[in-house]
This record gives C-alpha cells, sequence and structure tokens, in this order.
C-alpha cells in the first residue's frame, strides 16, 4: 500500500469513490441482521474535529457479511484502517459501504492498556499482515491523539451504550482542544491562538507561487482588524499613522464589501495553497480547520502545513447551506446587507468611471464590427429559483463555452488549449429541454444497492439526468441561435436543486409528483410542450419558462470519441478530435435550489 492511497477523512466525505482511510473510532451500533442473510455492523471513525459531535467531520461506515467473523469487532476509541472502501452518499451523508459482494480489507489497531501506546492488531475479512508503513501511520495518529489527551480510556466495551461511549470521547477531546480545534468567529479571535474558521472568501490572491491569500469574513466585527472604508467615504478622510496621504486605504477602492473590521486576511501555504488556487472563488464559504492566529500591524491568519499529516489539507468548501454554522453566517449575512446596502446615488467619480468604462466596450465592439445592442439589464428573473452564492460576477453562457481562460501560451511560441478546467461559475439561462424523456428515469439505483441485499437499510437511488439551457443575452443578430449547454444534475447537487433525496419514482407516486411541481417552477410549461410535440401537434404553447441565475462546475470525463484511424498502435488513446488531450469538457449544476 503506497502513502498516497491513504486520505484524510474529510476528503474521502467531500468526494465520491474509492479510498482508502485511516481514523480513530468515535461511535458504535450493535452488530445486527438484516432482513436478508446478512449480518451488520456499524460505526463512525474520524482523523480530526473531535471536539465535534461525531457525526460531523465523520465517516460513517456500514460493512455487510453473512459471516460475522468476517466483519471488524471494532470499539470506540479503537483505530480502524480499511483498504479501498467504496463512499457514496446515503441519506443525504457520506458513507462508506461494503456489501456482501464486495471484500474490503480492513486493519483494527486497539490500544493496549498500561503504560506507553502501543497496538494490537486484527485484520481481516481474511486475515493477513498490515505493511510496515500501515502501522508506523496507525502509531502516529495513536500518539497524536494520546499526547492531546483526546482518548480517556484504551477502549470502551461494544455493551456500553452508545450515547455513554460517544459524550466519552468528547469530553475527553475537550480537555485539549489543540487537535480538533475549537471554532470561533473572528470578532472572538486573539493573537497566537490556533482556532477553526469559517467565513466567505471576498478576495483572493494567488499568483504567488508558494501561498495563497484569502480576504474572508463572517459578518462579525472586531477592532483589531483592517478597517475598509466605502469608496464614496474614502476621498475626503485623512490617513491613518503613518500614512499620511492615504495610500494604504486608496488601494481599498475596488473592495466590494463588507466595510468595517470585519474581515480577516488569511495566509495559505502549501498544500493548501494550490487547493485555494483550483477549487475557491469568491464568495464561496470555507472552512478552514487549522488556522494560527496573530498580530502584524493588526490581526492577520495563517493556515501551515500539517506537519503529522502533510497531505491534509485544511480547508473546504462548503455551500451548501447544511452547515448550522453556515446557515448562521448566511442570516447574518443578509441581515448585514440589509442594513449597509449600497447607497441610492453614487458618487461623481464613480459615475465617470462607470460611463467611460461603457463608451471603451462599445468602442472595442465597434472595431470588431458588432451590432451594438442594449444590455439586458430588464431581464425578469424567476424567483424561485436561487443560488448559495450572490457575491460573485456573471458571466454570460456564450463566455463560458467560449473558453477563452483555457488557451495556454507555452514557451517557444506553443499554443495549445485545455480540453477543461475545474473552475465554477455563475450564469443567467433557462431551460429549454431535458433528458431522459420521462421524469420517473431521473432517479437511478446506485450499484452498491443493486450489490447489496439489504434493500430495507439502504435508499440506494441517486439523481442523473441532464438539462438543455440557453443564455439570456440579447444576440447581436436576430437570425443567429442562441448558445446552448448541456448541464448535469447528479448525485449531492440534485438534492440540493430539489430539496429533496432521490428514490424510486416508478414505485412512489407521490414523491413525482411532488419532483413534477418542483419542475414545473424550474421550466415551466416545457413537459407538457414535449408531450404536445410528441403527441404530432405542431403549433403547441410557447416555452413558459423563466431565466434563472444558478451556479454551475466544469469539469472532465474520459472523452468517448472515436480513435484516429490513421493513429499507430503505439499511440495509445489517440482521439480524432482536436485539443481532446483525452477529455471531454462537461458542466453541472451545484449549489442552485428550487423554493416552491
Amino acid at each position: 500500500m503506497a502513502l498516497g492511497d491513504l486520505v484524510s477523512i474529510s476528503t474521502a466525505c467531500t468526494s465520491r469513490g474509492t479510498f482508502s482511510v485511516l481514523g480513530v473510532v468515535v461511535d458504535t451500533l450493535p452488530l445486527f441482521r438484516t432482513k436478508g442473510s446478512s449480518a451488520c455492523v456499524t460505526f463512525t471513525i474520524k482523523d480530526s474535529e473531535f471536539d465535534a459531535p461525531h457525526w460531523q467531520g465523520g465517516l460513517k461506515v456500514k460493512y455487510f457479511n453473512d459471516d460475522e467473523s468476517h466483519l471488524p469487532n471494532v470499539q470506540v476509541n479503537d483505530l480502524v484502517l480499511l483498504r479501498s472502501i467504496r463512499v457514496s452518499i446515503y441519506q443525504n451523508k457520506p458513507t462508506g459501504v461494503v456489501s456482501q459482494q464486495e471484500s474490503v480489507s480492513w486493519i483494527v489497531f486497539r490500544p493496549e492498556p498500561g503504560p506507553g501506546s502501543s497496538l494490537s492488531t486484527t485484520t481481516g475479512p481474511v486475515p493477513f499482515e498490515p505493511s510496515l508503513w500501515e502501522k508506523d501511520q496507525a502509531q502516529a495518529l495513536l500518539d497524536l491523539v494520546t499526547a492531546e489527551g483526546h482518548i480517556v480510556q484504551p477502549s470502551i466495551s461494544r455493551s456500553v451504550p452508545v450515547s455513554q461511549k460517544s459524550s466519552q470521547v468528547i469530553q475527553a477531546s475537550t480537555s485539549n482542544p489543540k487537535f480538533g480545534l475549537p471554532f470561533s468567529l473572528i470578532k472572538d479571535v486573539k493573537p497566537g491562538k490556533f482556532a477553526q474558521l469559517l467565513g466567505q472568501a471576498i478576495k483572493l490572491e494567488t499568483h504567488d507561487s508558494e501561498k495563497s491569500l484569502i480576504l474572508m469574513t463572517d459578518y462579525t466585527e472586531n477592532p483589531q482588524l483592517d478597517d475598509y472604508k466605502k469608496p464614496w467615504e474614502e476621498d475626503d478622510e485623512p490617513g491613518p499613522d503613518g500614512d499620511p496621504f492615504n495610500y494604504l486605504t486608496r488601494r481599498q477602492k475596488d473592495w466590494p464589501g463588507p466595510f468595517g473590521q470585519l474581515t480577516i486576511r488569511v495566509t495559505l501555504w502549501e498544500p493548501h495553497a494550490t487547493y485555494a488556487r483550483e477549487h475557491v472563488k469568491p464568495g464561496d464559504i470555507v472552512l478552514l480547520t487549522y488556522v494560527r492566529i496573530k498580530e502584524n500591524r493588526g490581526l492577520e491568519a495563517s493556515v501551515h502545513e500539517d506537519r503529522r499529516f502533510p497531505e491534509k489539507i485544511h480547508i473546504k468548501v462548503l455551500n451548501g447551506g447544511h452547515d448550522e454554522r453556515e446557515q448562521a453566517l448566511l442570516k447574518r449575512r443578509a441581515e448585514y446587507w440589509k442594513i449597509h446596502g449600497e447607497p441610492k446615488a453614487d458618487t461623481k467619480n464613480a459615475k465617470k468611471r462607470n460611463k467611460k468604462a461603457q463608451e471603451q466596450q462599445k468602442a472595442a465592439k465597434k472595431e470588431a464590427g458588432q451590432l451594438i445592442l442594449p444590455a439586458a439589464t430588464g431581464t425578469k428573473l424567476n424567483p424561485n429559483i436561487k443560488p448559495n452564492v450572490y457575491t460573485a460576477s456573471i458571466s454570460s453562457l456564450e463566455k463560458i463555452l467560449r473558453a477563452e481562460s483555457h488557451i495556454n501560451h507555452a514557451p517557444g511560441g506553443i499554443v495549445y488549449q485545455l480540453p477543461f478546467q475545474n473552475v465554477n461559475y455563475i450564469s443567467e439561462l433557462r431551460v429549454v429541454d431535458f433528458f431522459p424523456p420521462d421524469l420517473e428515469d431521473f432517479a437511478v439505483q446506485t450499484q452498491q444497492a443493486a450489490e447489496s441485499e439489504d434493500t430495507e437499510t439502504l435508499t440506494g437511488w441517486e439523481w442523473r439526468f441532464c438539462l438543455l439551457v440557453e443564455g439570456v443575452n440579447p444576440q447581436p443578430f436576430k437570425q443567429q441561435p442562441r448558445e446552448r449547454m448541456k448541464l448535469f444534475v447528479s448525485g449531492h447537487d440534485g438534492d440540493c436543486l430539489l430539496d429533496m433525496v432521490a428514490t424510486d419514482l416508478r414505485r412512489k407516486s407521490r414523491r413525482l409528483n411532488l419532483m413534477r411541481e418542483k419542475l414545473f417552477h424550474l421550466w415551466g410549461n416545457l413537459e407538457e410542450r414535449k408531450q404536445a410535440i410528441a403527441s404530432g401537434n405542431s403549433d403547441p404553447e410557447p416555452l413558459s419558462s423563466l431565466p434563472f441565475k444558478c451556479l454551475i462546475k466544469e469539469y472532465g470525463v474520459p472523452c468517448t470519441h472515436e480513435k484516429d484511424p490513421n493513429a499507430m498502435e503505439v499511440d495509445g488513446e489517440d482521439c480524432s478530435q482536436p485539443d481532446c488531450f483525452g477529455w471531454e469538457r462537461r458542466f453541472g449544476i451545484f449549489g442552485t435550489t428550487i423554493h416552491s
């Protein structure tokens, strides 16, 4: 087993796929037998966030097997390593599931009583000898949690009630919070302390090769933070001590808010800097799980490499609205902007800048021979469809599809275009078609459910459908068709969009009708219009769907193009499509909900 095969619990919980994980057991349920022939053991493991309740930051594992001796016999405070377990969404939460047909090797490391921190080991379902690297990783985790006071005794009997077992672990963790750090609001942070912070990323600086910078806020005020002024308040105000000409303040003129002492600077060092460059954008809600607070002309923060777990990423993008702390932040944000809204009258300087920018845009379009049309500022958006991020700038669907940022200039004058990038957008569009044609097929059975005998325990269904959408910007020529995009909806993103969990829609007609009502808010009379066309009606009612604002994520999948017939066999999977590189560019909806 290689070093790169082991991932953190947070990585496994925020991704889908097969992973090897190592964690401390913080909760177990008694072994039970399903209505079929399988026995099942359920437990939760963590490698951080021990201060939080056992279900927060942990990975629940459900292991099925006909033979009870093949199941891991775990107790609270055991360390469990699972080799290549598949993680999926079960009851709207990430869960590792091992069915009767699967073979996932497990290692249970149990702390032995007495002085020191040694481990006894059991393996299964077929006994084997753990590698030296696996033993070292388990010992390192045990040493860490023991030194920090997270384990009160070597083990706890399975006969102890679940509520008592979990409370013992949580109480022990609060005695020394360095590993599972305490959560803190920005208003409460102090120099020299470590904490978890959750906030909205306002601006990012990612051009440094060694580090990245996030300016983030949770809409609470701290008098030791930089004071960000409103642009219309800056011009006539004297500079602070050491800055008599107000140079530092003037650099804040493009600051979008919030204003005042509500924003903290967070410096991210590797590997967190690279993660921020690839996954974080302005407007995202981010959770930082290992933050050091320091003082340097005011309060600042930093996230350094985890010395014990160098590959561990202490940043998590939420944007789902399911975390209670995130919900509280969104509420504070709404209250802030309700009170501190933009003034009705802008300053003369701002008006001049806007007018000059508009004139420059018009001049550029005229030089390109384009027809100038008024901006679609009066577009009526669907009030029932709302994204979870509101501050990001709008990208037109046409601009997204042009993929100008995918063009790279390599040394030597070589220009090439990337097949895709892992980036997110916010856009305004409307639905003009969907697939599959029958709404009953919008939910499909997962592979785990198809293979599992425990049909009563697992939901075993997930969303999988596609929307055909088009942009809403005016076209330069009336005859020119609008650009269109296939927008895929799957898994947890579908849960968020429909605000309901996938199920067998052919058997549950009430859930099907509920989904149909929700989708009516999304696409109007589209379903009825498709049915009319299928019945031979050549003049159906016009489409009534309203444009809406949504979040779009771009990603890549292995291409399905035909191979180049002229390629030699040694060329491998060379594709006949230019600039493919073996990948296809796709788009999916996320972080957007139908409110009906």
